[in-house]
């Protein structure tokens, strides 16, 4: 859409005074044959669809508005006349500034538009509707203000935007020029065309991924229809390991940030989790009668979804895999993790007249394995469904779907409950979680650069000497590895790593699991007990640091500090 010449600059100067709207177009007064107002800029129908679509709550959002320069939530825009009623807000994450022939994406800068209505019956414009990109326009926590300061600082040259295009519904791209510069025609500046082609391609998108979550079923044979053609997807089986606290389980958060919730389970691994709770069981449901039915675990769960949806990505998740007994726990399903490799085809594992039928190809598992309530629940009540090129009836085997990841996290010890023996691990790609600090990501700096209270020693400097004292004074022992505090071991908050929770966490870890064989080599020798070691720290004796509850407090004041082990 073209917007109105000056009516958004990124820095505007003394004496230019963006009016931060556009109109759509002039109203009218209502007639039989007249709409109540009509829209007629250029480009309208993409911008009303693409702000649609990226709706946010009016009660989290707020601009100034009124002659008053009053800063009005959009909930309460109505009840004044003077104020324009906040009709519809939207929040685009994906930011592309078009300038010079240059193209730049900006991630973390979101920007709010507002579609606007005047409704003051006096005025001229009555019922007129606008877009407004006011710098002045908050939604929860967002600032226009701030995302238009980010811009800026890209470009040497003050920005001015002369149109707007919605791509795909969720990215905003703002054509922009040089404010200063006078090189240009403002009125034969190019657009990219704006159809709605682009609406009819996504609603026939949708259509088909609303088709493939919930398959039809037909009245008359009482099959289920999926008809699909399943998009290559490459499965993956890892399992990430590191020393405790050094961020596995955020790892996978990161990585599965974007993905639906409907498209993950997460699971946690103890002693007593069983193989019952993780494929599933028979359990007693109590409703005019006592009936016995089949209650799905996690695993089932996610391999059904997973069927019936095989154009989409879902992924497994195993938090602390080798707490719990993973052979017991997976029992005969440990023989679907193997996978056919690219080239590799295989028919078995079906009824002999589906065995000329079903040929499982790159992704499927190798092997199979039969199991009667897993079946039965993803046909539900249906005799046979289709799955892509797959029918399945109740005499077909189960075997992990190639669209299907496991992603697992396990810490790197001989001490956990339970090993994970070799025979587990090699159908899993491990991958080492490494203990540092990557100094390029903000929280992790953050991290690095926490004081633990008020002692002026910081966690990055205080994680680096422990660690290479436990790798000295343990040296030989097998355990070594896990006795290593991780960069997360213990959180800040504010900058700032409480006295309290470093004394109960760290400390305690170190006299408690760490140093118990090497005690007097570690801490100041009156120290004897637990209790003593906290209370020394939390409230240290008169000209006393809290760091004095160790031997070698000079040797840590003067460590080198590095965010690398």
């Amino acid at each position: 859409m073209r917007l109105d010449q000056g009516s958004l600059i990124f820095t505007p100067r003394n004496g230019e005074c963006p009016s931060w709207e556009t109109a759509l177009g002039q109203s009218r007064e209502p007639r039989d044959d007249m709409p109540p107002y009509y829209f007629k800029a250029e480009g309208y129908e993409n911008m009303l669809k693409g702000m649609f679509f990226n709706s946010v709550p009016l009660a989290k959002t707020s601009c100034i508005l009124g002659k008053k320069k009053n800063f009005v939530t959009a909930s309460e825009s109505y009840l004044n006349p003077e104020y324009q009623e906040i009709q519809l807000a939207s929040k685009f994450d994906i930011i592309v500034i078009h300038y010079q022939n240059n193209v730049k994406t900006f991630r973390n800068a979101p920007i709010i538009l507002l579609l606007t209505k005047i409704q003051d019956v006096d005025k001229a414009h009555y019922r007129r509707r606008s877009i407004k990109y006011s710098p002045h326009t908050t939604y929860d926590t967002i600032k226009n203000q701030e995302s238009f300061e980010e811009i800026q600082r890209h470009f040497q040259d003050r920005l001015m935007c002369y149109g707007l295009f919605i791509e795909h519904f969720d990215t905003l791209h703002l054509y922009c020029v040089n404010v200063d510069g006078n090189d240009y025609t403002y009125s034969n500046l190019n657009l990219p065309q704006t159809e709605w082609t682009d609406w009819a391609d996504w609603e026939l998108k949708e259509r088909e991924r609303i088709q493939n979550e919930m398959p039809s079923a037909s009245s008359e044979k009482g099959n289920r229809e999926n008809e699909k053609k399943a998009s290559p997807i490459t499965p993956s089986q890892i399992i990430y390991y590191g020393v405790p606290g050094c961020g596995k389980s955020n790892k996978i958060r990161e990585q599965l940030k974007n993905v639906p919730e409907k498209n993950k389970v997460r699971v946690v691994f103890h002693p007593e989790y069983t193989n019952a709770e993780f494929i599933g069981q028979i359990l007693p449901k109590v409703n005019d009668k006592v009936t016995y039915e089949f209650t799905p675990g996690p695993f089932t769960q996610i391999i059904k979804r997973a069927y019936l949806n095989p154009n989409e990505h879902f992924y497994l998740v195993i938090e602390e895999i080798n707490r719990g007994n993973a052979a017991a726990i997976f029992g005969d399903t440990f023989q679907l993790l193997d996978r056919l490799k690219v080239g590799e085809t295989d028919s078995l594992g079906n009824d002999p007249t589906n065995a000329a039928v079903n040929t499982f190809t790159e992704g499927w598992s190798q092997y199979f394995v039969q199991n009667d309530d897993i079946n039965a629940y993803i046909r539900e009540k249906e005799d046979s469904i289709q799955i892509g090129k797959i029918h399945f009836d109740s005499n077909t085997a189960i075997r992990l779907p190639p669209n299907l990841s496991i992603l697992a996290t396990m810490n790197t010890s001989d001490q956990n409950v339970f090993t994970l023996d070799n025979a587990f691990q090699r159908r899993f790609d491990m991958e080492l979680v490494r203990n540092e600090f990557d100094l390029t990501q903000p929280a992790v700096n953050a991290q690095y650069e926490a004081e633990i209270d008020d002692t002026g020693i910081k966690w990055g400097k205080f994680w680096g000497w422990i660690n290479a004292k436990i790798t000295a004074t343990l040296k030989g022992l097998s355990s070594t590895e896990d006795k290593r505090l991780g960069v997360w071991f213990v959180s800040n908050v504010n900058g700032i790593i409480d006295d309290k929770i470093f004394a109960e966490k760290v400390l305690k870890f170190l006299w408690d699991d760490v140093f118990k064989f090497k005690r007097p080599q570690i801490f100041k020798a009156e120290i004897d007990t637990l209790e003593k070691l906290i209370n020394f720290f939390e409230n240290p004796p008169e000209r006393s640091e809290r760091f004095g509850v160790f031997k070698d407090m000079d040797d840590l004041k003067a460590f080198e500090t590095s965010p690398t082990l």
